[in-house]
């Protein structure tokens, strides 16, 4: 059962998911009376400059709102922001999202990919910023990465964001998750951000809304957020995702409650999964990359649990798994029927 993403239960009844890396705690209340209140407008076109929206980003963020881009989910941005700039050789860290190489293949780049090691726990370290010169026009990083949790250290990210303007690369780095994190503004790059930077941002995972389809994109230099913008569909943005994304911002003890439960749960998850022997990833985010016995993916389906089989993720093998950290009496289950499945 080998997806290209998580999520996939349209086919598959009666199970729970933790194969997506949703919000446990669902959709705010604020987001849904706001996507009630406004169904009347679906009647009216989008704005497609999103400009309501863009102000409460743009103060959310306290960045100009010239250097904002949004659009249809991170997945539409990224491929935007390919074919606005149309790079000819980017390097990619490996595993991670496949989105990255997608749309990079999809234009003819020469992807090149930086093997994380699994000696090393996955974590993102110096010899990718050797690789970089200035035979790259762009690279994409994660943090925390998906699917291996881990978040790049702040000196890290400095180096390389000045690395990537002394040798005119694109640095796009790919923030979806880092809003679960503790302490996400010590690690995101907004502090290093120069104009060779672009930020992804989502509303989907954190925000338990992927069925809404919102991302946006914070750049360094306004005149890439210009190219962003009239790259793709005039209005990529619908009605409901625009008045969505502005009551989730409003959502602050929504946010808090969030990572408490994220931070408890991982915990018990990770100390469950070394109890049954399982060799697991320690990760900062709402999921975790464990290695296990091939074909578990098939045999936890039947006891009514959907993981992620990561086999299709470059750098991993059929033997690894992601789970998405879900509610406390839910996590009980995902135990209970791995103990099962492990022990016979």
């Amino acid at each position: 059962m080998i997806q290209q993403h998580g999520g996939n239960i349209m086919q598959i009844r009666d199970v729970i998911d933790f194969s997506a890396n949703i919000n446990p705690l669902g959709i705010p209340d604020k987001v849904k009376e706001s996507i009630i209140d406004n169904i009347a407008d679906i009647e009216k076109y989008p704005d497609p400059f999103c400009t309501a929206l863009i102000e409460k980003i743009a103060e959310f963020e306290n960045i100009c709102k010239e250097n904002i881009v949004c659009g249809n989910g991170a997945d539409d941005l990224i491929f935007r922001i390919v074919h606005a700039i149309k790079p000819k050789k980017a390097l990619i860290c490996s595993p991670t999202f496949s989105e990255y190489s997608r749309a990079l293949m999809e234009i003819g780049c020469e992807v090149h990919e930086h093997i994380l090691s699994e000696d090393n726990q996955f974590v993102f370290t110096e010899t990718f910023n050797d690789k970089l010169d200035d035979s790259f026009d762009m690279c994409f990083i994660c943090t925390p990465n998906n699917p291996t949790g881990q978040l790049i250290q702040p000196e890290l990210l400095k180096k390389l964001s000045i690395k990537c303007l002394e040798n005119n690369v694109i640095l796009v780095c790919d923030e979806c998750f880092l809003n679960f994190t503790d302490f996400s503004e010590k690690y995101s790059l907004k502090s290093y951000i120069n104009e060779k930077s672009i930020i992804l941002r989502a509303f989907t995972k954190f925000y338990a809304m992927p069925g809404i389809r919102l991302g946006y994109a914070v750049c360094g230099d306004s005149s890439v957020a210009d190219l962003i913008l009239k790259s793709g569909q005039f209005w990529s943005v619908s009605v409901l995702a625009q008045r969505a994304g502005i009551a989730a911002l409003s959502e602050n003890e929504y946010v808090i409650n969030t990572r408490k439960l994220i931070s408890d749960e991982r915990r018990f998850l990770t100390d469950e999964l070394k109890n049954l022997g399982v060799k697991v990833f320690e990760s900062a985010s709402n999921f975790l990359l464990f290695r296990s016995n091939s074909g578990l993916a098939e045999r936890m389906c039947s006891y009514g649990i959907l993981i992620r089989d990561c086999s299709n993720f470059n750098g991993l093998t059929e033997e690894y798994y992601r789970i998405a950290v879900r509610k406390h009496e839910e996590n009980i289950r995902f135990i209970s029927a791995l103990r099962r499945c492990l022990n016979g």
